[in-house]
């Protein structure tokens, strides 16, 4: 079966949001500057802090491109006037076997079991959540980086979060990853990222989006 017979998960996004194809460099490049500067502000005292934003951002868009996801959101802001740096990037589902129907509870189950034998990292953290459709499954790490810049050093933390989302009505898992370089607020921004998977839903291909989205150069969610 093709994936554009697949249903597709659909975002309600709080505040604005571009959307891009992780294939586009250039593109995801010049929205991250730009994101970046809005965020921080053009202040020749800000020139760390702009880079910490970017980096993360950037890091976030290499491993969309890297893992072939097919869309990147990128936050301006998530409420007005308060920019947030956040990327959420969605995966191809994969197909989990052996798994016994296609209940979203068994495919999870199958997938959780899986796991111990695979390389995703932080099995630790794993923990379930909640959206409609589907049974999700959350993983998340805080790495520590160091960046440095017109002479001025900086050390930041940044948070992935993995959300593992079963496809309803088929044997599948999809990967949607958020991440953040405002690592210091792990716990917050889980929250935030935690609910934008409680406020999203699977619909038939091709139906309308739901998701406030200010427009990169991906196509419809």
């Amino acid at each position: 079966m093709s994936t554009a017979s697949l249903p597709q998960l659909r975002f309600r996004l709080p505040g604005e949001w571009i959307s891009l194809d992780p294939r586009d460099e250039v593109a995801t490049r010049e929205h991250i500057t730009i994101i970046a500067r809005e965020i921080v502000g053009p202040r020749d005292d800000a020139a760390v802090l702009r880079r910490r934003v970017r980096s993360g951002l950037e890091e976030a868009a290499a491993a969309a491109r890297a893992a072939s996801a097919h869309l990147l959101l990128m936050c301006r802001e998530v409420a007005p006037g308060v920019a947030t740096p956040v990327a959420i990037t969605v995966h191809t589902p994969i197909t989990i076997t052996p798994a016994v129907g296609t209940a979203p509870d068994a495919v999870m189950r199958a997938f959780e079991m899986s796991l111990p034998h695979t390389d995703e990292p932080d099995l630790g953290t794993a923990i379930r959540v909640d959206a409609a459709g589907s049974a999700v499954l959350r993983l998340h790490a805080v790495s520590t980086q160091t960046i440095e810049e017109d002479g001025q050093t900086s050390v930041h933390k940044r948070l992935v979060a993995r959300y593992w989302y079963t496809v309803p009505g088929h044997k599948q898992v999809a990967l949607v990853q958020m991440s953040t370089p405002l690592g210091d607020l792990p716990h917050a921004m889980l929250r935030l990222f935690d609910a934008i998977v409680a406020g999203s839903a699977w619909a038939d291909a091709g139906a309308p989006e739901p998701a406030r989205v200010s427009r990169g150069s991906a196509p419809a969610l």
